[in-house]
């Protein structure tokens, strides 16, 4: 499509809005049927807003809750993650014990096999 014509559609659509937008205020303003219409828009805006507020309450309100058992559930976790980390340490120290206790008996038959440093064979 060339440059003119792209610039000659948008000027008609600004137009064709400019006028439906002037026949649609028109009507709305000036017509009986226009202001019942009016008045029934203003009210279901109103009462879609009153319903949004209360669904914003209500999504508020789940929020919170939603926060204070995620609050709950991060203290569980963190009990449990305390608790397995005082058993792994406590492992950990007798399977450290275990090794001290293998490695003084292998020095002890190591000095059981040599003498003055040397094997026995």
């Amino acid at each position: 499509m060339s440059e003119e014509n792209r610039g000659n559609n948008f000027l008609g659509g600004l137009i064709l809005g400019s006028v439906i937008g002037a026949g649609l205020y028109y009507f709305l303003t000036s017509t009986e049927e226009g202001k019942r219409i009016k008045t029934r828009i203003k009210e279901k805006s109103e009462e879609a807003l009153d319903s949004l507020d209360d669904l914003i309450a209500e999504i508020e309100n789940k929020g919170e809750d939603f926060k204070q058992k995620a609050k709950q559930i991060q203290a569980q976790l963190e009990e449990k993650a305390a608790s397995i980390q005082g058993q792994a340490t406590s492992e950990a120290k007798e399977q450290l014990a275990h090794i001290n206790q293998l490695r003084e008996r292998g020095r002890e038959a190591v000095n059981f096999f040599t003498r003055n440093g040397k094997p026995l064979s």
